[in-house]
């Protein structure tokens, strides 16, 4: 057995220390004002891309694979030419309403919460 075959046996448990510290910082600017939630989470879209469900335990990573989903649902958003004019994040999100920015908001914070629960670091 390989340290790598180790390591991610190891991670099956777990979720990696690199989504906590991801989702610290996309949380605590997501966190800062509700009421921007539409333009924060637009603003922090790079994030859906580089948070993967692999860093997640295998109990959290449905959940992160469930808002990642969602929030790229739409595609991207294509000009006349075909040509990609925004990533189907951002897309998402502009068509999303106030109240289900709100509420992915509050899914991408509780997931947070479980995440640290889950690695044992009290606040």
């Amino acid at each position: 057995m390989t340290i790598e075959t180790l390591n991610d046996k190891l991670l099956v448990n777990k979720s990696n220390i690199f989504v906590y510290i991801e989702l610290s910082k996309l949380v605590s600017s997501l966190t800062a004002n509700v009421l921007l939630s539409k333009e924060i989470l637009k603003s922090q879209a790079g994030y859906f891309n580089i948070i993967t469900g692999k860093y997640f335990s295998d109990a959290l990573c449905p959940e992160w694979e469930s808002i990642a989903s969602e929030l790229k649902e739409k595609g991207p958003q294509k000009d006349q030419e075909g040509k990609i004019k925004t990533n189907a994040f951002i897309n998402t999100i502009d068509q999303m309403s106030q109240q289900e920015c709100i509420d992915m908001v509050f899914r991408i914070t509780a997931l947070y919460e479980k995440v640290k629960l889950e690695l044992e670091f009290p606040d």
